[in-house]
């Protein structure tokens, strides 16, 4: 029975978005734990039977005396638990992963790349000095002989064999967790589009990255010309990025009629089914997981022009796509769709059949599974020789 870890910097991730990858590794037969730190979400895990090892690093921490205790941690476990095989979630799970992986003997690893961030994509003069003193770190590890490298978009993918950092013999592209198609359909009669007043669902952490300003500017823009709608925004405060509103901001928000600010949502089906228009001009994403289950449940879309979001609409066919950061084309592309409800729905059952075609969960997992087999049945290359490991147990 191999034995496989999957691994990120918090449980939230691994319940939030590859449950169902737990459920696939065990219905197959894989012997499969998770690492992570516990968290509030690892009891939910371990209720269904999964076991979850306390990894105990920091998600945000630079002190370089953590994260080696942080390394020194995970390579413990590697030891102690002999994987066949580890799949490492975020970034930092990539990087120590990979190292650990190889101080502890472990051949087969797969790094999943959920985004690039500001270190490859930012053009300031500090983003350019920390990427060309980290990309030796980073091409260790992704052009490493056991590391299989999965983006979630064609362009992340594209960027990293362009910097050299990885290749395409080691590089896979896996669009994204995956979505059941099951949970996120359509929970009311689509011609009952639009209600009155229309709602308007803005599905994202409240940072200027996702595009939030340009929908408020929008927004604004249509109120003034007496066009009915509500905007909902879902998602926290992230005090950790550097474009979050301020809770000062926040508050000036609330105090809008036309606003109605919902904090973080658990439930984001039925919100989704309650919503007439999902909008989302995010700068970029790995893969928008927010539009793919919007798109599931028959929600037309508007988005932006950019990797990540561009990857889940064909534009006229399944919803609009609007240039990066251009609110004027964003309050035409709503004022399209408000006046016209039954374009809005043409594109809402479209998106849903983009969904089931590429992005339901079944598939990607499908997709995962094939390449964990080919990985677990390929000889293992040392220098000069070939040889095979044990079987998997």
């Amino acid at each position: 029975m191999p034995r496989v870890l999957l691994v990120a910097n918090t449980s939230w991730y691994i319940y939030n978005f590859r449950f169902p990858l737990l459920l696939d590794l065990r219905k197959k037969g894989y012997n499969v734990s998770v690492v992570a730190p516990h968290d509030k979400y690892t009891n939910a895990i371990e209720k269904e039977g999964f076991k979850v090892i306390n990894w105990e690093v920091s998600r945000s921490s630079v002190n370089p005396f953590i994260e080696a205790k942080a390394l020194l941690n995970l390579i413990k476990i590697y030891r102690r638990n002999k994987p066949d095989l580890v799949h490492h979630f975020t970034i930092k799970a990539c990087l120590y992963g990979t190292i650990s992986a190889k101080l502890s003997r472990v051949y087969r690893v797969i790094n999943a790349v959920t985004g690039l961030g500001h270190i490859f994509l930012g053009k300031r003069k500090r983003h350019q000095i920390l990427r060309r003193s980290l990309e030796p770190i980073y091409r260790g590890v992704f052009k490493a002989r056991r590391s299989t490298v999965v983006f979630q978009n064609a362009d992340d993918q594209e960027k990293l064999i362009q910097l050299g950092i990885t290749n395409t013999e080691n590089s896979r592209l896996i669009h994204g967790s995956g979505v059941d198609i099951e949970k996120f359909k359509p929970l009311k009669d689509s011609a009952g589009l639009f209600q009155d007043p229309i709602q308007i669902l803005f599905p994202s952490r409240l940072i200027k990255q996702k595009g939030l300003l340009e929908v408020l500017e929008a927004c604004k823009t249509l109120w003034s010309e007496n066009c009915n709608f509500e905007l909902l925004l879902a998602g926290d405060l992230d005090k950790s990025n550097h474009s979050s509103l301020s809770r000062e901001e926040i508050a000036v928000l609330q105090t809008q009629s036309k606003i109605r600010c919902l904090g973080h949502v658990r439930d984001m089906r039925t919100l989704y089914a309650s919503c007439d228009l999902v909008v989302l001009p995010s700068w970029r994403e790995g893969l928008s997981r927010s539009l793919i289950e919007a798109a599931s449940m028959e929600r037309p879309i508007i988005t932006t022009d950019t990797p990540g979001c561009r990857d889940v609409v064909d534009h006229g066919r399944s919803g609009l796509i609007v240039p990066l950061r251009d609110a004027r084309a964003l309050t035409l592309a709503i004022r399209l769709l408000i006046e016209n409800p039954d374009l809005a729905r043409k594109f809402g059952k479209a998106a849903r059949q983009k969904v089931m075609a590429e992005f339901q969960v079944s598939i990607i997992n499908e997709r995962t599974l094939e390449q964990y087999e080919y990985l677990l049945n390929k000889p293992i290359k040392r220098k000069n020789s070939e040889w095979f490991l044990p079987s998997p147990r």
